[in-house]
């Protein structure tokens, strides 16, 4: 009950912050005009699907990695700075349960957002020649929101190890732009010292290793299966779970390896 308490605090606080709103709103512009740009000319058809992957491939990716960080950094480091979290754990709350707490709750916070955000580009999509199957927008949908959940874990995480807020800034920043934009160049570099290994060495498994392990990469490759109708089926299953595995990953290690760095540190 402990890590509930926290996490419905930090909810509430979650929902009102301008970052939040802000961000949602031009996720929301973004996706909604995608749609409408996109629909097919009269007497033409064109799955609704396929709008969904172009948005993933265009903001999905981009955008909510950056929400989830700039919910997550502040999380500790913030109420550290500010004096709030002597108050927070003079409470009957463990370090864990204040960690924990505050992804469940901020992930929460943006995954609500996000619900309410697929709302109109919904209505968008299913008015005109589309074919528009809504079990698969819902399910697309809450793939998203578990998408947003791990950045915001990643963000909590680092947060919890960061000594200020400043450094977890910091680190928020690095780390959103070595997943987005950068990541496909420092893996391809570091995997070119290994290009001159002797033909033993798997460097075509260590490359897929390399891509699965950015948790946007990760997410593409699920998606991609889900909208086509092969969710771990076809000749991809392999790959998507291993990359659903990375995931789950990603939305656990960060904030446990951040409460663990939080436990040895005096306020």
């Amino acid at each position: 009950m402990s890590l509930l308490s926290v996490a419905r605090k930090d909810f509430e606080d979650a929902i009102r912050s301008r970052w939040l709103i802000g961000l949602t709103v031009l996720f929301v512009v973004l996706f909604a005009g995608t749609a409408y740009l996109f629909r097919p000319m009269e007497g033409e058809t064109l799955e609704a699907n396929v709008i969904l992957s172009l948005f993933g491939q265009l903001f999905v990716g981009t955008l909510v990695p950056l929400i989830g960080l700039v919910i997550g950094y502040n999380a500790i480091s913030g109420e550290r700075e500010s004096g709030s979290l002597k108050l927070l754990l003079a409470l009957p709350h463990s370090r864990i349960d204040v960690v924990f707490g505050k992804v469940l709750g901020r992930a929460a916070a943006l995954g609500g957002a996000i619900l309410v955000g697929f709302v109109l580009p919904a209505i968008v999509l299913a008015i005109g020649p589309l074919e528009f199957d809504p079990l698969a927008y819902v399910g697309y949908t809450l793939l998203v929101v578990v998408f947003a959940a791990v950045f915001v874990s990643i963000g909590v995480g680092f947060s919890a190890a960061a000594s200020t807020q400043r450094r977890a800034l910091a680190g928020a920043i690095g780390l959103y732009f070595l997943f987005v934009p950068l990541w496909n160049a420092a893996t391809g570099g570091f995997l070119l010292l290994f290009a001159q290994f002797p033909d033993w060495f798997p460097l075509e498994r260590a490359q897929e290793v390399a891509e699965l392990a950015n948790p946007s990469t990760a997410f593409q490759l699920v998606t991609d299966g889900f909208l086509a109708g092969q969710l771990f089926a076809g000749e991809t299953a392999g790959l998507q779970v291993s990359a659903a595995a990375m995931l789950i990953v990603w939305l656990l290690a960060p904030p446990l390896l951040g409460a663990l760095k939080f436990q040895r540190e005096d306020l």
